[in-house]
């Protein structure tokens, strides 16, 4: 009991630092996926500022350019400048004039020259005729991020105009246009977001210094956006993908290797110049499915390893206990056979002194000892027998003596020389032979010592029945003996454990009955070991019958 003990707590021991092992396997994987998913979203938003960056930067430049081209007309024929600029230019979509006082001056807003013109004129009306400021409202203003500190863009974009600068101080055709530009006051220039049909429109206009009229353009929307679209590369992962969004929530352009659906997206960018509209981050969701596998394969790996401790501890175990058990049998077995052993050899002792002393005058008597001495003799040449039997089959050197033989006349006189034992006992045999003869081709005595453990278990343990019967029948193949007792029978949980080696059924008759539970288990193997095969089963009546198969002799009927 000590000894279990010991193994039982020798595998805690294992598995407990096991089991913490696992815990700490998978907090680990599920802290390094967590990990690895947080820096690829700080990967993926840093490409998302940039992609952002370069659409500021673009629409910066655009709108910067158009002012700078706007500042030139000052001082000419505004009207034909602008109407002139806006048939050559495409990023311009209508031109205006106003005035303080009189309101819009240019294009005749009683007189428009065409449809485009009137739409213009009826979209911007508030703002013409002073209803709304031209200052545009603080949420469409530059992001709070912009004006608090210079953003990489405003950096680059700063930088561009300083080189628009100096390259306009060089000498040019149009040199004095320039020289003048740079020397005239800066005046006032201001980009205004205006929406109306559920859609975005840009307005810029240009006041110069010291004067009241105002003067610009109405951005053409589609032309920006165009040139914006070839900034919106595709993101490399492949996984991965970008879509402008306009001010309605719409998509209005995607870069990326799958198709964008309803879905929301990872995270999202502002972009100055255009305001209420967003760059979007999106991912596959079949990838971000695929990527959650690497936490269940990491888990799987680490219960697998896990699971190999603990089933190479369990099965550690199972042999300990097994090993303990077999020991325990073995030991069990060898006190039993030494009883066995004893007993005979004491009865045949014991006889044999009174015979030799000379002290039983009887004729009777004396033979009466004879035969105790004889009958003893051939328990003891059982008992060996069994023991020899069992070390060579466990062993694997069991050799079989095959010959042709007769089984009918072979069952006779086995049951012959044991019918005064089975008398003793109390048990009345009945045969049930209705062939005349079976050969077959087998090994004698192993058929002999099979019927000899049957017969010896019928007397230990189903004496109590009174009737024992001995049946043969045949096919085509095999030949079957069927040995059924009438005792108290064999539980049917146990019918296939009593062949096990040193199994012995736990109850009141066979505590008192010797025995080292092998007969059984060596009468199963050495039917096997012949082609045949021994099996337990219910009695018709009750009792046990033991049905032992043998192959038939090929070629003999």
């Amino acid at each position: 009991m000590i000894r279990t003990r010991l193994i039982i707590a020798s595998w805690l021991l294992l598995l407990v630092p096991a089991l913490l092992l696992g815990v700490g396997a998978w907090r680990l994987l599920q802290n390094e996926n967590t990990r690895l998913n947080q820096r690829e979203r700080q990967s993926a938003a840093v490409r998302l500022n940039t992609v952002a960056s370069n659409l500021e930067l673009a629409i910066a430049e655009v709108e910067d350019g158009l002012m700078q081209r706007l500042k030139t007309f000052a001082g000419g024929d505004l009207p034909q400048l602008l109407s002139d600029w806006r048939e050559e230019n495409p990023l311009v979509r209508n031109v205006f004039i106003w005035q303080p006082g009189t309101g819009l001056i240019f294009p005749d807003r009683k007189r428009p020259a065409s449809d485009e013109e009137r739409l213009f004129i009826r979209r911007y009306l508030p703002l013409f005729s002073g209803e709304i400021a031209w200052q545009p409202p603080p949420a469409d203003q530059m992001p709070a991020r912009l004006n608090a500190s210079p953003s990489p863009t405003d950096s680059v974009i700063n930088e561009r105009k300083e080189l628009r600068l100096l390259a306009s101080k060089a000498p040019t055709s149009s040199e004095s246009v320039a020289t003048a530009d740079l020397a005239a006051p800066t005046g006032k220039t201001l980009w205004r977001s205006w929406y109306a049909d559920d859609q975005l429109h840009l307005l810029g206009w240009y006041q110069p210094a010291g004067g009241g009229l105002r003067y610009g353009i109405e951005l053409e929307m589609m032309a920006l956006l165009s040139r914006l679209l070839s900034t919106l590369s595709p993101p490399p992962g492949s996984h991965e993908a970008l879509a402008l969004i306009d001010g309605n929530g719409h998509i209005f352009h995607q870069s990326g290797a799958f198709e964008i659906t309803d879905q929301a997206p990872e995270f999202s960018h502002s972009i100055a110049g255009l305001p209420h509209w967003q760059l979007g981050f999106f991912t596959n969701p079949d990838q971000r499915q695929a990527d959650s596998g690497f936490l269940l394969i990491g888990s799987l790996l680490a219960g697998s390893f896990i699971a190999a401790i603990l089933l190479g501890g369990s099965l550690l175990l199972w042999q300990s206990l097994r090993h303990q058990r077999d020991a325990r049998q073995k030991t069990s077995f060898v006190s039993n056979v030494s009883h066995e052993l004893k007993t005979p050899l004491t009865t045949i002792r014991m006889y044999a002194e009174l015979l030799e002393e000379g002290k039983i005058e009887s004729a009777q008597k004396q033979r009466g000892y004879l035969q105790t001495i004889i009958r003893e003799s051939q328990r003891l040449t059982r008992l060996v027998n069994n023991i020899l039997d069992f070390s060579r089959l466990e062993q694997g050197h069991k050799d079989y003596n095959l010959s042709d033989f007769d089984l009918i006349a072979l069952l006779d006189e086995i049951l012959d020389r044991q019918s005064l034992r089975l008398k003793e006992a109390g048990l009345v045999l009945t045969r049930q032979i209705d062939l005349d003869s079976v050969l077959i081709c087998s090994d004698r005595d192993a058929i002999e010592q099979i019927l000899l453990n049957l017969i010896d278990n019928a007397i230990k343990y189903a004496a109590s029945g009174k009737q024992l019967t001995l049946e043969v029948t045949r096919t085509k193949t095999q030949v079957n003996i069927s040995l059924t007792d009438h005792g108290p029978g064999i539980p049917s949980a146990q019918r296939q454990k009593i062949f096990a080696k040193f199994h012995r059924l736990d109850s009141s008759l066979t505590s008192s009955q010797p025995g080292a539970g092998l007969g059984l288990s060596i009468a199963q193997q050495l039917a096997r070991g012949m082609g045949g095969d021994l099996s337990c089963n219910p009695g018709p009546t009750g009792g046990t019958c033991f049905c032992l198969t043998l192959p038939l002799l090929r070629g003999r009927t």
